[in-house]
């Protein structure tokens, strides 16, 4: 419970933090950007209960849900240079039915996003620019089979039918168990300050599995004659695995905490406000090639990863805000096979795919700083 104080504090803090402006200077504003600091910043938080005592058959039990969303951006402008910064933090937690004092909080979401990146105008005009972005993309807080924060007795077994070498505790992430880091040369197209385009043909991007017991975790997917495919690693790391006839599953033989990889990126943002200033949106599109398939897959194909936020203003600020995600990588496979089990549901195996997100919450923004230009 701690830790999810702690979390919520941290989405908190981050969303409200003020920077320190620098003074306005006195130069013509080029393509819709001013001198200083400009910064925007959102919160959000989420809260679902409802508690049920002595239910009669069939009335239900207690349910207890609450999470939050936070968001940063932050621009600096010094004569041809221009530095954009964002992060985002997004948590959820439901626990479902009436707690004896060891029934863990599960996990619904945990995804922490930063970017920054800084250019160097090559043009006159001030709208292309020479650029070097960073990405980061990670959790915040453990996960365990089930999707719980801790470990869990009551589990249910077959919940590891979709893993190999899964150990004792069942954790499957923690803090940079897995990391996904980006470090990309390149040029950057910003036509207005509503769009901008980036791309590097030579991006440097690391995936960091710094736990060896999650590095050697391996995804099973079950097929429809009740027979196993390895998929390779949970989380993208390079991994091999033999199959044992004797258990009837695959052992893993070997495994690394890095994966390396040097491809070409391209990463797109929009954002744009509609209807008097009473919606905002903001989308970002990233592409991903590695030209080495350093994770050693069967197949190399390029990650895609979209993002979109949605909100809708209602008063001075307040709004509520709808986001979503849609990522695929072949190399990570995601949950799958959703069913009953003995009256227990989950997810009983592991498969390519794309995973969709999406979180709607009551929401609060300001921009602090540099206005633009009119």
């Amino acid at each position: 419970m701690k830790k999810i104080l702690f979390a919520l504090l941290a989405v908190a803090f981050t969303s409200t933090t003020i920077f320190a402006q620098e003074k306005l200077k006195e130069r013509e504003v080029l393509n819709g950007y001013s001198e200083g600091w400009t910064i925007g910043t959102g919160f959000g938080l989420t809260l679902d209960q409802a508690a049920v005592w002595q239910p009669r058959a069939g009335a239900g039990d207690n349910s207890f849900k609450f999470g939050g969303l936070g968001n940063l951006q932050a621009t600096y402008k010094a004569g041809r240079f221009l530095w954009d910064n964002a992060g985002s933090l997004q948590l959820n937690f439901q626990r479902l039915g009436r707690n004896t004092g060891n029934l863990p909080f599960q996990k619904s979401l945990d995804e922490l996003r930063l970017n920054s990146r800084p250019g160097y105008a090559i043009t006159a005009d001030e709208k292309w620019y020479a650029a070097l972005d960073f990405g980061f993309v990670s959790q915040l807080l453990s996960t365990y089979l089930g999707n719980y924060l801790s470990e869990f007795e009551g589990v249910d077994p077959a919940l590891r039918n979709g893993f190999t070498n899964l150990n004792d505790t069942g954790i499957l992430s923690n803090l940079f168990a897995p990391a996904t880091i980006n470090i990309s040369p390149g040029v950057d197209w910003k036509p207005s300050t509503n769009f901008s385009l980036f791309f590097s043909p030579a991006a440097l991007k690391l995936v960091i599995v710094a736990n060896d017991e999650i590095a050697a975790v391996g995804a099973i997917n079950m097929t429809s004659d009740s027979t196993s495919e390895y998929l390779g690693s949970l989380n993208g790391n390079p991994q091999t695995a033999i199959f044992n006839e004797a258990t009837n599953t695959y052992d893993v033989t070997s495994f690394e905490n890095t994966t390396f990889a040097l491809g070409a990126l391209a990463r797109a943002k929009y954002n744009n406000t509609f209807l008097e200033d009473r919606i905002s949106f903001n989308t970002e599109l990233n592409l991903y090639y590695d030209y080495l398939n350093g994770a050693g897959a069967e197949k190399n194909l390029p990650t895609v990863d979209w993002l979109t936020t949605t909100t809708f203003n209602i008063f001075k600020g307040i709004g509520v805000t709808l986001k979503t995600g849609a990522y695929y990588d072949f190399t990570k496979p995601v949950s799958s096979d959703w069913r009953e089990v003995n009256g227990v549901y989950g997810y009983r195996g592991t498969k390519r795919g794309t995973m969709f997100t999406q979180t709607l919450a009551l929401t609060y923004s300001r921009v602090f700083g540099a206005k633009k230009a009119e």
